[in-house]
């Protein structure tokens, strides 16, 4: 009996407070703040920094590491119909994924200059350079478009002033329509296969000819861990970085 009694009372105040508090009116805490300059006055909180130490040596270790030596400058560069850099990264991202996926028979690659975000110098390249090069996790995917979707590509590039290319050339000159049929008609082609990143072949940058493709197959391979590894396999092999313009971009 008592057992029931306490039950019931058990109820009673739990719903009286439920009612207390849901009835109750709300009250507003207006938000406050005060400024802190940070400056040498500011001492290092040393518990807090003998708690990070560990992490930040690790990875600074990491990040320190030198994957190669480049035999010259990579400066970040726009509005140019080539680069360096971007002649660089386009050709080793082709190498790197035609060799891992030879059955995807890639025509070419297309990246953009705005991804990459620095300069390579001369002398070590180090993994903490190639992050702030490409600090995005941008993954390298193979998209198959049209002889349409073509067209529109090489409009693009001839509209913007050029992006880093590999395996592949124009010559502005204007260039007709005609040009590109006449290539998928003398190699018999229905579509062409592109090397490309995610962003970029999710209309990215403007890259709206690439939406709506034929095929899309992911490679699993981002495109900084394609340049890490490009650096690693010439440093083992005794070579450097290096790169030259060769006209793969021209307006006339």
């Amino acid at each position: 009996m008592n057992k029931k009694i306490f039950y019931i009372i058990s109820f009673v105040v739990g719903f009286t407070l439920i009612m207390g508090i849901g009835c109750k009116s709300s009250q507003h805490h207006p938000p406050s703040w005060n400024y802190l300059t940070v400056d040498s006055s500011i001492t290092e909180h040393q518990q807090a920094k003998q708690l990070i130490e560990p992490y930040k040596n690790a990875l600074d270790s990491e990040m320190n590491e030198v994957l190669v030596f480049s035999a010259m400058e990579f400066p970040k560069e726009k509005n140019k119909p080539e680069t360096l850099l971007g002649n660089l990264v386009a050709d080793l991202s082709l190498e790197i994924i035609t060799k891992k996926f030879p059955e995807s028979k890639i025509d070419f690659c297309l990246l953009n200059n705005g991804g990459l975000r620095t300069s390579l110098p001369k002398g070590e390249i180090t993994r903490g350079k190639i992050f702030e090069l490409m600090p995005f996790d941008n993954e390298l995917v193979i998209v198959t478009i049209t002889e349409n979707q073509l067209i529109n590509l090489i409009n693009y590039i001839k509209n913007v002033g050029g992006q880093p290319i590999s395996a592949i050339s124009f010559d502005f000159f204007p260039t007709e329509n005609n040009d590109v049929k006449q290539l998928f008609e003398e190699n018999g082609l229905s579509s062409i296969n592109i090397l490309t990143s995610d962003y970029l072949a999710q209309g990215g940058d403007n890259m709206n000819f690439f939406l709506n493709p034929v095929k899309y197959e992911t490679t699993g391979i981002k495109l900084r861990d394609a340049i890490i590894a490009y650096c690693i396999s010439e440093h083992k092999k005794g070579n450097k970085l290096n790169s030259k313009l060769d006209g793969r971009i021209r307006f006339e």
